[in-house]
C-alpha cells in the first residue's frame, strides 16, 4: 500500500510541477503531437488500452485499463507518468513509474484431499469463484519507435511490487501446469498468484499506438 501511494503522489507531483512549464514547452505555433492512444499486451497476456498526454516536451501522464484473460481473470486500472529522453513525439528511450489497482476472480477451492497414499497431487474440492484485490507500483524502462508521424511501436520491461488480499474461502487452486507436471509454488492461491500470476515481480510489455 505504501509503495502504491508513493507512486500516486509522485505522479501528482510531477504533473503539477511540469504543468508550470507547459506554455514555454508548447507555444501556440508548436505543432507537436501531445496525445496518444495505445493498445498492448504483456507477458501475463493482459490486454491494455491506454491514453497518454504530454504535459511538457519530455514528460507525460496517462491512464490505462486492462483485461487479464489468464488464470487470474480480472481487470486493472493504472495511472502512470513518463520521462522521455527525446521529445514526446519522437523515437527514443523513456522511463516510467506507475501505480495500479487490480481485481481478479480466479477459480478457487476451499479444501483438498489425497485419493490414496500413492497420490502425487491432491484433489481440490469446494470449487467457487474467488477474488483477489491487488494494489501495486512499478518502474520500467523502454523504447518508442515511430513508423510515421502518427503510428508507433514501443516495448518496455520493469519491476513491480504490491500488496494482495484474498477471499476468505479462496484458499487453494491448481497451478497452470498441474496436474501432470511441476508444482513449483504449491497449491495455495497466494503461492500461485506470486509464482505464476500478476504478483510475479518482472513484467514485459509491448504497445502499438497512434499519436495526435
Amino acid at each position: 500500500m505504501k509503495s502504491f501511494l508513493n507512486t500516486i503522489l509522485l505522479v501528482c507531483f510531477l504533473f503539477c510541477f511540469i504543468k508550470n512549464s507547459y506554455a514555454q514547452d508548447f507555444p501556440q505555433t508548436d505543432k507537436m503531437k501531445r496525445n496518444c492512444i495505445k493498445i498492448g499486451t504483456t507477458s501475463l497476456i493482459k490486454y491494455y488500452l491506454s491514453y497518454e498526454h504530454a504535459v511538457a516536451k519530455h514528460f507525460s501522464a496517462g491512464v490505462m485499463a486492462s483485461y487479464n484473460a489468464t488464470t487470474f481473470t480480472g481487470y486493472t486500472g493504472t495511472i502512470f507518468t513518463r520521462f522521455y529522453f527525446s521529445p514526446f513525439d519522437k523515437s527514443g528511450w523513456f522511463a516510467e513509474a506507475k501505480g495500479s489497482y487490480a481485481y481478479f476472480e480466479p477459480t478457487a477451492y476451499s479444501d483438498y484431499y489425497y485419493l490414496n497414499s500413492y497420490s502425487t497431487y491432491p484433489t481440490l474440492y469446494g470449487e467457487h469463484t474467488g477474488y483477489v484485490n491487488y494494489l501495486y507500483a512499478g518502474i520500467s524502462g523502454g523504447y518508442k519507435i515511430f513508423f510515421s508521424k502518427r503510428f508507433f511501436f514501443e516495448s518496455l520491461a520493469g519491476l513491480h511490487y504490491g500488496k494482495a488480499t484474498f477471499g476468505q474461502n479462496s484458499i487453494y487452486m491448481y497451478p497452470p501446469d498441474v496436474p501432470g507436471g511441476n508444482i513449483f509454488g504449491g497449491y495455495t492461491v497466494k503461492d500461485v498468484f506470486s509464482f505464476y500470476g500478476p504478483a510475479f515481480p518482472f513484467h514485459i510489455m509491448i504497445n502499438f499506438g497512434f499519436a495526435f
